[in-house]
């Protein structure tokens, strides 16, 4: 008997010695595919986290987050994360739908007076999945309060039938950080701070508040470790700052480190603000649209399955932030740069050094900005 537990015993032992040997070594061929693509693509700073079941497995940073002073990326240095403040969006929506003070089917109009009869169809749902087709807003006071532009916006067309496709907008987000302006009574930026980052322990990043004022010049908020965004206009590097306005804070504007996004996926997976059992029915669930499984989830998120595996994520910037998460297999793959003609494909590359049976796509591309 004590020979057979032996046995067994060793045997446990090397294959979770093994386990541990192959993740060292993915962990090793990451860094090594990081660094080559930095330096053949001259991206300035990068860092990278996987989590697996609400456990780090790595995160490492890489090189620059400044070139003026040539500060170094640390784990709570803010990039820009542009479109994938959405999964913040996303993450709050859920929490108020699991909390029971909002639902899908809710009607837009129940929450926002004197709708137009064109939005009479428009639901929540639609909203979050970018298929309501309100149109965008576009004024030269891109800073008017997102009251006035709500009014503004009621008054456009629809650009296409309410549920008929789905076609990415900023409108629909932002009605809908309206909408939650009304549920909670206080603006956005504190909502989201006090129902999403500060429960999920994500201390370093913010919103900047970036306001023009007179035309003449910016007003932002310090964010400590904030990096500079940079491109290659012909062979020499340049700053450069999108800017957002306010009411374009639901999908896109925030700053966040990779710790900041690293606890945010641990806390999904430890269920902080609400169970997985919950939030899974809905990130990773599709409508039909016209007949076909639509672009994105139920909450917004991307969505697809590649080699069986099934993912969903965001990216933004295009590719200052690219993030997804495998649910089977239990992997959140979290990659941020500064680099603003960098393509989303970091994350998915990463992916198959954890996941076998996704195949490698180790192609990293940039496009030429203006």
């Amino acid at each position: 008997m004590k020979i057979i537990f032996t046995f067994i015993f060793t045997l446990l032992f090397i294959t979770i010695s093994f386990g541990q040997i192959d993740q060292k070594l993915a962990n090793q061929k990451v860094d090594q595919f990081v660094s080559e693509q930095m330096k053949n693509l001259k991206i300035p700073g990068m860092a990278v986290a996987i989590i697996q079941n609400g456990k780090i497995i790595k995160k490492t940073t890489y090189d620059f987050a400044n070139l003026d002073w040539k500060n170094k990326v640390t784990e709570h240095t803010s990039f820009q994360i542009a479109s994938c403040t959405k999964l913040l969006t996303s993450t709050l929506l859920l929490k108020t739908i699991y909390n029971k003070k909002i639902s899908l089917e809710d009607p837009v109009s129940k929450y926002i007076p004197d709708c137009p009869k064109e939005w009479s169809d428009i639901k929540i749902e639609n909203l979050i999945s970018h298929s309501s087709g309100i149109a965008d807003y576009y004024e030269s006071d891109v800073y008017l309060p997102t009251e006035k532009i709500v009014e503004a916006v009621k008054k456009l067309p629809l650009v296409f039938k309410t549920g008929s496709k789905q076609q990415y907008a900023q409108s629909d987000f932002m009605i809908l950080s309206y909408i939650f302006e009304k549920i909670y009574n206080k603006a956005f930026v504190h909502i989201l701070k006090d129902e999403v980052t500060v429960p999920l322990k994500m201390n370093d990043g913010n919103f900047d508040m970036e306001f023009k004022v007179n035309g003449q010049f910016l007003r932002t908020d310090i964010i400590p470790e904030k990096v500079t965004t940079y491109y290659d206009l012909n062979g020499k590097m340049q700053a450069y700052k999108y800017l957002y306005p306010q009411y374009t804070y639901p999908a896109g504007g925030y700053f966040a480190s990779i710790d900041d996004m690293a606890n945010w996926a641990i806390g999904l997976d430890n269920e902080v603000v609400f169970p997985k059992s919950f939030s899974d029915n809905y990130i990773y669930k599709t409508d039909k649209i016209d007949g076909k499984d639509a672009d994105f989830s139920k909450v917004g998120w991307v969505t697809g399955t590649e080699d069986g595996i099934l993912y969903a994520g965001h990216s933004g910037g295009p590719g200052l932030a690219d993030i997804l998460r495998f649910p089977k297999e239990g992997y959140t793959i979290i990659t941020l740069s500064n680099d603003g003609e960098l393509l989303p494909g970091f994350s998915r590359a990463i992916a198959s050094f954890y996941i076998k049976e996704l195949s490698p796509k180790l192609k990293i591309e940039k496009f030429e900005r203006d």
